[in-house]
């Protein structure tokens, strides 16, 4: 399609507004359409200046240009979207703030106009009619212009988030020694209040901050701030930089300062999340706060000089708090899916589309076209990949919510019970919903819906979530799905945590307690009896095991009760979006970046095939249930790869995003499925303990401990033998030796003993004797994390006699 991207146009002013028109007229050609900006010059003052320029607006008609028409023209910017067009979708950056929020703010500068009451009520009108003549749903950039938009017009949008200008340039570097705070200046970001927060610190904090000020007079009156308040040798002034010092900044700074009044959208914010910098903002911030949760993925300050001064100090002062933070905000903006295709396709669908498309809102939620009302003929056919675009969304479509349940969104289960016992203790009784939180948990409640209805018929009354994290907002669901639900949970920790989570205001809905156990999923054992729990379940968490899934499987089956059921969720790695990423040369993990802060569970250690899990299920003793594929983040789907795997003849249940795997306990364990490991991890735990020293002779007892379920060999495939290694006095490793000092197999849960001459009492040792438990062909054993090793005191000569007088691994003894 031939597209016009409108907006306005001040001279001399460059920004966010002129680059996002930029970036969507080169996503829209980049995608197979042929766009370019439609600009038209803007002065809102004086008020009579301000109606010509709406009435200019008005005149122009852009439905063709040389006899050639243009077949849609995308609205961004006031008054530019008033422009004569029949076929016009309106994606709001913002409306004329000083018609609007501003002036209900009292901080308009249409205020002070003789006629600004009259040109509100027109700008108002103006809007309202453009926008409800549109055949098309209505988008915003952000939820908060989305907000704005209900909130003074009671007209709903839809908020279509898209990357910042530099995206895939933005780098990680190392977390540095001073804030950053970029971006245009002027009166509405607010830097005297940055200023005046740097001023309350007690440390010698240093602020960069790259930018000019649209008015010279408005930059000299912050130097001056800054000389009195006495931080002027703390602040570099960068003024206007080009990209390179831009990202270098981004990169290497400990965490980024963005501290708007009511932000539309903010790409401050965005670039920080993409260099993995934590953002500080504060609560009336408006668009940083769909992005950024408090202690999560950056700091949320009140807007007061004293509080955000405190934040500077915690994040100044704890790099490795920093990183964490960071981290997670690069882990959410992935999370979110925030591209220019999605945008494409969300405001103009392929390129080979009939002229004059209009978007409607199938039962799934996603845009698909139809003809206007007025065209009397008949849709033409659907082609072969329109065919098979339809066929594989039908195929992994989520299910209806499950009936009963009294929650729509994820902002009514927030509303509705106090997940965070804190604010009521400090006597704030129902704290205001977190924007951030609700958006981020918001993109997972298809997941949690077609959780819960994968657990219709079964009778639930205890129920184990291995992987929970705070906020519990799954298990208020699982309460009010399961009445009377008993609920345990098992996380990393490093301590229980325990919360009585209650409801606001609506003595109707059940309120819960719930402990959560700390141990490691993979290698700890789960500490809980046999058949204790009806259910099990963790979502989004076998992806991130890094050392033995059969064993997670395993204990699930063993504390579930006979006939209880696992339900597990995890991402896909043959879905069609990974298939299509690997096609074009992109590795298929849904999550493929690290994450240092998280650890070696901060990332997607191994993605899983939907068949891949009934397989560990049914060596652990489980049958499956269901086995299906979803997509819950994503509706979009590539034509090309959807032919190809219709044509193939592919189960197209099993290439959603998601896997959904439900079984049930009722099988007989098989074992270890060997295909997925490189060794035996069923009997990689144990420990070795001094039984007993004699002085004189330095004959040394050492209990070998088989902590296992499965018997350990001294001879054979994989059997259980000792590597010794020799540490000299300097701390180096000098000499390994792999040996056989078990002289008989050691049966599970029963200890064995060997035997070594090390010094006697009284010698000089000089170095430390350091024994590993170890698997024939395989490895130590401490890598299953199962097992420790045991250093004594050793010198050489000592080292020497053991390993000449031991067998080795498969000799005779």
């Amino acid at each position: 399609m031939r597209i016009g991207v409108l907006r306005t146009q001040v001279p001399f002013v460059q920004g966010g507004a002129e680059r996002h028109a930029a970036n969507l007229v080169s996503a829209l050609n980049a995608y197979g359409h042929e766009a370019t900006e439609i600009t038209l010059p803007f002065k809102w003052y004086p008020g009579e200046v301000l109606a010509d320029h709406i009435l200019a607006a008005r005149m122009h008609d852009i439905s063709e240009f040389e006899g050639v028409p243009v077949d849609l023209a995308i609205g961004l910017k006031f008054p530019a979207w008033l422009a004569n067009h029949p076929n016009k979708l309106f994606w709001i950056i913002h409306q004329h703030r000083a018609a609007y929020d501003l002036w209900a703010a009292g901080d308009a500068d249409l205020m002070h106009d003789p006629d600004g009451d009259a040109l509100r009520q027109l700008i108002h009108a103006e809007d309202r009619a453009a926008f409800t003549a549109s055949p098309h749903p209505l988008y915003a950039n952000s939820g908060n212009v989305a907000g704005r938009l209900s909130q003074y017009l009671d007209l709903d949008a839809t908020p279509l988030y898209h990357p910042p200008p530099n995206a895939e340039a933005l780098w990680q570097g190392e977390y540095g020694d001073y804030l950053f705070a970029p971006g245009r200046i002027n009166p509405s970001k607010r830097l005297e209040l940055i200023l005046r927060g740097l001023a309350a610190t007690r440390s010698k904090i240093k602020l960069v901050i790259a930018g000019v000020a649209e008015n010279p007079g408005y930059q000299q009156d912050l130097h001056a701030l800054a000389l009195d308040l006495g931080v002027a040798n703390r602040v570099t002034w960068l003024g206007r930089v080009d990209d390179a010092t831009l990202l270098r900044h981004y990169a290497e700074a400990r965490a980024v300062v963005f501290v708007p009044q009511d932000e539309d959208y903010g790409y401050i914010t965005l670039e920080a999340m993409l260099a993995a910098r934590p953002v500080i903002t504060v609560s009336d911030a408006g668009g940083p706060l769909e992005f950024i949760t408090d202690r999560a993925e950056g700091r949320i300050s009140a807007p007061k000089p004293a509080d955000l001064g405190q934040a500077f100090e915690e994040l100044m002062s704890d790099a490795a708090l920093a990183e964490r933070m960071g981290q997670a905000g690069l882990a959410r903006y992935t999370d979110m899916q925030i591209t220019w295709e999605h945008v494409v396709e969300t405001l103009a669908g392929r390129s080979d589309q009939a002229v004059h498309p209009i978007p409607v809102t199938d039962s799934a939620g996603q845009g698909d076209t139809v003809a206007p009302e007025s065209a009397t003929e008949a849709p033409p056919e659907l082609s072969p990949q329109d065919q098979a675009v339809q066929t594989l969304k039908a195929a992994i479509a989520p299910p209806e919510p499950p009936e009963g349940l009294p929650f729509a969104s994820i902002e009514d289960v927030l509303s509705a019970y106090a997940f965070d016992e804190l604010p009521a203790l400090l006597g704030d009784d129902a704290p205001p919903i977190d924007t951030g939180l609700a958006s981020y948990l918001g993109t997972h409640w298809t997941r949690y819906m077609t959780t819960l209805r994968a657990l219709d018929g079964i009778p639930v009354t205890s129920a184990l979530d291995v992987g929970v994290f705070p906020p519990l907002v799954f298990q208020a669901l699982l309460a009010n799905r399961f009445p009377g639900v008993q609920m345990a949970g098992l996380w990393e920790g490093p301590d229980p945590y325990v919360q009585s989570v209650r409801t606001v205001g609506n003595s109707d809905l059940p309120g819960f307690d719930i402990r959560l156990e700390a141990a490691n999923s993979e290698r700890d054992a789960w500490p809980y009896p046999d058949n204790s729990f009806d259910l099990v379940t963790g979502m989004e968490i076998l992806e991130h095991l890094a050392l033995d899934p059969y064993f997670f499987f395993s204990e699930a089956a063993r504390v579930l009760k006979p006939g209880g059921h696992i339900l597990l969720t995890t991402p896909n790695v043959v879905s069609h979006r990974g298939v299509n990423k690997m096609l074009n040369g992109t590795a298929p993990y849904s999550f493929g970046i690290f994450v240092p802060s998280g650890g070696v569970y901060g990332r997607h250690n191994r993605e899983y095939a939907p068949q891949e899990l009934p397989e560990l299920g049914q060596a652990a003793g489980f049958q499956t249930v269901s086995l299906r594929t979803i997509d819950v983040y994503d509706r979009k789907v590539d034509p090309r790869t959807a032919e190809l795997l219709v044509d193939r003849g592919d189960d197209l249940s099993l290439r959603g995003e998601t896997i959904f795997y439900l079984a049930q306990k009722a099988g007989r364990a098989t074992g270890l499925p060997k295909r997925f490991y490189h060794g035996d991890p069923t009997r990689m735990a144990g420990a070795l303990s001094v039984a007993s020293v004699e002085d004189s002779t330095g004959l040394t007892r050492i209990a070998v401990h088989n902590r296992s379920p499965q018997w350990w060999a001294v001879s054979g495939d994989q059997a259980t033998c000792v590597l010794a290694e020799w540490i000299d006095a300097d701390g180096n490793l000098r000499h390994q030796h792999l040996m056989q000092p078990i002289t008989a197999p050691i049966a599970p849960g029963t200890s064995g003993e060997i035997a070594l001459r090390l010094d006697p009492q009284g010698t000089e040792a000089q170095g430390r004797l350091r024994l590993h438990l170890y698997q024939a062909g395989v490895g130590v054993m401490t890598g299953s994390g199962r097992a420790a090793t045991l250093s004594l005191p050793c010198s050489q000569e000592a080292f020497l006699r053991v390993a000449r007088s031991t067998p080795l691994p498969g000799e005779a003894s």
